[in-house]
């Protein structure tokens, strides 16, 4: 999802459990072909921005995303069944995360000492950094830096609702129309635009 839209949508859950439902309705909307988990490197311990990294070396590959979330949770050491958006895909047909219904090719090896967050959300929920973060998020708008940008435009070409504008040179965002998809920053060569 574009930028602060999984900040809006985080917010708006308002409980652990509405919040993994959520992540199913979401996924329903179109329903990918192909599933790929960069697992090269993985955060442990609570997230969003843990900075417990760990060396996990692998890409898991599916064409079920049910399936692949079951073996990394069952790899990490988390019983799949105590997920609650596993359990909501499962009940809207979306896949099985039983191990017995799912062709694992390769080996899946448990990871020792996998440091798990609190599996039910609620610890963020009643954190409040963490709520005002995430409220901030929704917030921001991309500002270009007059030193870094050179006046290429591609910013303003990549935007998908048209937010942006030179002013004096400089690309300027209308607030109201800017969707917070961060196109502009992600695709800035010279990494000119910040988010405030």
């Amino acid at each position: 999802m574009p930028g602060a839209q999984k900040a809006k949508l985080h917010r708006a859950a308002s409980s652990p459990e509405r919040f993994h439902e959520m992540l199913v309705d979401v996924f329903r909307l179109r329903v990918p072909n192909l599933f790929l988990m960069d697992a090269v490197v993985g955060m442990e311990g609570n997230g969003p921005a843990s900075p417990d990294l760990r060396n996990i070396g692998l890409i898991l590959a599916s064409d079920n995303a049910v399936a692949m979330d079951a073996v990394m949770a069952r790899m990490t050491g988390c019983k799949p069944a105590r997920l609650r958006f596993l359990q909501k895909a499962k009940e809207v047909g979306l896949g099985d995360y039983d191990l017995n219904t799912i062709e694992v090719i390769g080996d899946l090896k448990p990871l020792l000492d996998f440091k798990l967050p609190p599996l039910g959300g609620e610890a963020s929920l009643r954190n409040e950094a963490m709520q005002t973060l995430i409220y901030k998020r929704t917030l921001m708008r991309p500002e270009a830096d007059p030193e870094l940008c050179t006046n290429c435009g591609i910013c303003i070409d990549q935007c998908p609702v048209s937010a942006l504008s030179l002013v004096d040179n400089i690309p300027q965002v209308d607030a109201h129309t800017c969707i917070t998809c961060f196109c502009c920053q992600e695709i800035c060569p010279e990494k000119a635009i910040t988010l405030k």
